[in-house]
């Protein structure tokens, strides 16, 4: 492996110079620079991060925890942690725990997890990262950090009790409310829904939005047409079929995920009945298949990468200035407009 030394040599130039382009520094020639990078391009020298980090007290290196990679709010969020990071020339090391696809349910998971978790960061202290982003798969309390934490952390896509954590998370309650608002101001006056789970906080808080969107519009709750699903494809099927059996003079169905919507849209299929026509449907999360069903869905945009952007620009802040400037961040969702509502006005 090429050594800096040799790479400087190669250049003819100083290891200085080398060190001060690795490290971004403008005192050198634009000429320069790019004879440097080329050279560096064609030897495949790679920067030894860990041991510069140990003489400055630095490696440039975030660790991530991420609850499951499979999640599909996951990838996007990481993919803009990494852009923000990599502005700043730091790089990332990833701790997957697969919480959603390892464990089973009950104590054992919980047990399980709080001893991966701990395993975690006890590696990224060993090998002295910077900071540590924990991403979540959805919202809930990341209660089980180490007291006695010695590197800044934040949490993304998900919230944390302790004052010294600062926190991302989406503005679920004003995404909800917009949604519904959106119904009832193209005519729907009878909104069933289709929740998540219901100790889910999501679930919780985008409910919260559709009450308070209704009592803003001079409407009255009625618990009989809310029904709780599971965020899968299936108990979007068999809701919607409870919901139009029980209450068919529904004008709008409001699915607290794309993936029930799509279930939805087969029993509407089946019975005949056209989304944007016949009764209006809407979803959250803007997933792939929203924009493919037929007609394509409604829905609101969750900005994942915005979410890991924000994430690396607060773990920055706390590396650089120790506190973050903003602890709790909400961030909005975009109500995306497409044909599986109808105007009736």
């Amino acid at each position: 492996m090429i050594t800096l030394k040799e790479l400087a040599i190669r250049s003819n130039v100083s290891i200085a110079t080398v060190s001060n382009i690795l490290n971004g520094k403008s005192n050198v020639s634009k000429e320069t620079r790019e004879r440097v990078m080329q050279i560096i391009k064609e030897t495949g020298y790679k920067p030894n991060y860990m041991a510069r980090g140990l003489r400055a007290s630095s490696t440039k290196t975030i660790g991530l925890i991420v609850d499951d990679i499979t999640e599909f709010s996951t990838p996007k969020i990481i993919d803009g942690i990494m852009s923000e990071l990599e502005k700043k020339g730091y790089r990332t090391i990833l701790e997957n725990l697969r919480f959603y696809t390892r464990w089973e349910h009950g104590e054992e998971k919980i047990r399980q997890y709080k001893q991966d978790l701990n395993s975690a960061i006890q590696e990224f202290q060993a090998i002295k990262t910077d900071g540590i982003i924990y991403v979540a798969g959805h919202a809930h309390n990341i209660s089980d950090i180490p007291e006695a934490l010695d590197l800044p952390l934040t949490v993304c896509y998900a919230f944390t009790e302790r004052e010294d954590t600062p926190f991302i998370m989406i503005d679920d309650t004003d995404a909800a409310f917009k949604m519904t608002e959106h119904l009832i101001k193209n005519g729907s006056k009878k909104i069933g829904v289709i929740t998540g789970k219901k100790e889910n906080i999501h679930t919780q808080k985008r409910l919260e939005g559709y009450k308070k969107a209704l009592q803003a519009n001079g409407i009255a709750f009625d618990e009989k047409i809310i029904k709780e699903g599971d965020w899968e494809q299936n108990s979007g099927y068999e809701n919607c079929a409870k919901l139009l059996k029980e209450s068919p003079e529904l004008s709008a169905i409001f699915c607290f995920n794309d993936m029930m919507a799509a279930g939805a849209y087969i029993y509407l299929n089946e019975k005949g009945i056209t989304p944007g026509k016949d009764i209006s449907i809407a979803g959250f999360d803007n997933r792939d298949i929203s924009a493919f069903l037929n007609p394509p869905l409604t829905t609101m945009e969750i900005p994942l990468f915005s979410i890991g952007e924000t994430a690396a620009q607060i773990i920055l802040d706390m590396i650089e200035n120790k506190t973050p400037s903003e602890p709790k961040n909400y961030i909005p969702c975009t109500l995306i407009d497409r044909k599986s509502v109808r105007i009736d006005k």
